[in-house]
């Protein structure tokens, strides 16, 4: 930190970093001891473009970065996370990296012991773990049995570097991990291409040893936008949007069947996600999603693609 300002920087603001810069420079406006230091992007004029109504530098190399930021976002493509990442780390440098927390399971144990190594903060960018109605639901869940969910995109030219599991059920995935604490005994999963070389609608079904099953389906090919969650355990059916920040609970207590709201304050997840990044650097605290939870759910959604594989030889 310089003069008690934390200085951060954004590495990579193409669909989802420029977001990142956007919600940095409101925290700076509102909290008056963050600076918006740089963004950095292999394209000059994009650079320079995301900078401008900031007043951050504008950068093309990230190395430069080094020795004047304390914290980054590293939004660039899953195949640099673990390369870029480490680099920084090694440097003194907290590391926010986007979903999935790297492209292997190898790379990501490099980043996860580099941040322990430099006792530096790690965390992952599973954004709807913040998503306000998925802290309502977490807050009532007692032992989930079985879960719904269905996340579905219309199709874009972006993050086709990664297939939809890597893309979206990604997201999913890592809530359902956070909500049932016991190992995966089973995997079944299919999906194809459709639009891409990769697949780009999956379903997977994914058992636990306590007994839980989660139903998953992920489409980046599809006519609407769908994103709900929906889960069973006893006595209790919790329904949650995603996109409304809205939910039911229904339950049945002493013979009696009650409805209840899940109606949080409405709040950008990525902004509760960011401010709880800088809290775990500034008082250099675990963060709520940090790099083991990125690797378990990488761990799974890879156990799901090899699935995939297997059903489409």
């Amino acid at each position: 930190m310089q003069n008690g300002h934390l200085r951060v920087g954004v590495i990579g603001v193409g669909h989802l970093g420029k977001h990142h810069a956007r919600i940095y420079s409101q925290l700076a406006s509102e909290q008056n001891d963050i600076d918006l230091t740089a963004v950095v992007d292999v394209l000059a004029d994009r650079a320079a473009e995301i900078a401008a109504p900031y007043r951050a530098a504008a950068l093309t190399d990230y190395r430069a970065l080094i020795g004047k930021v304390d914290a980054v976002s590293l939004a660039v493509p899953t195949t640099d996370h673990a390369r870029i990442g480490v680099e920084l780390l090694e440097n003194g440098i907290d590391v926010l990296v986007e979903k999935p927390i790297a492209s292997s399971i190898e790379e990501s144990r490099k980043l996860i012991d580099a941040a322990a190594r430099n006792n530096r903060v790690l965390q992952v960018g599973h954004v709807e773990r913040f998503n306000p109605v998925v802290r309502a639901a977490t807050d009532v869940a007692t032992k989930p049995q079985f879960f719904e969910i269905h996340r579905l995109a219309v199709f874009t030219l972006r993050s086709l570097d990664i297939d939809v599991v890597l893309d979206l059920m990604i997201h999913d995935l890592d809530v359902v991990l956070s909500l049932v604490r016991s190992p995966v005994a089973e995997v079944r999963a299919v999906g194809i291409p459709v639009l891409s070389q990769k697949a780009d609608i999956a379903n997977a079904r994914v058992e636990f040893e306590n007994g839980c099953v989660a139903n998953l389906t992920a489409s980046r090919v599809s006519f609407e936008k769908v994103r709900k969650l929906r889960f069973f355990q006893p006595s209790d059916y919790i329904s949650v949007d995603y996109a409304s920040q809205s939910g039911t609970m229904v339950s049945l207590r002493m013979g009696r069947v009650m409805e209840r709201k899940l109606e949080p304050v409405v709040t950008e997840p990525l902004k509760l996600e960011l401010e709880s990044f800088v809290n775990s650097v500034r008082n250099r605290a675990e963060p709520l999603v940090g790099g083991e939870d990125g690797l378990r759910a990488l761990e799974l959604a890879m156990k799901i693609n090899e699935q995939i594989a297997l059903r489409s030889k």
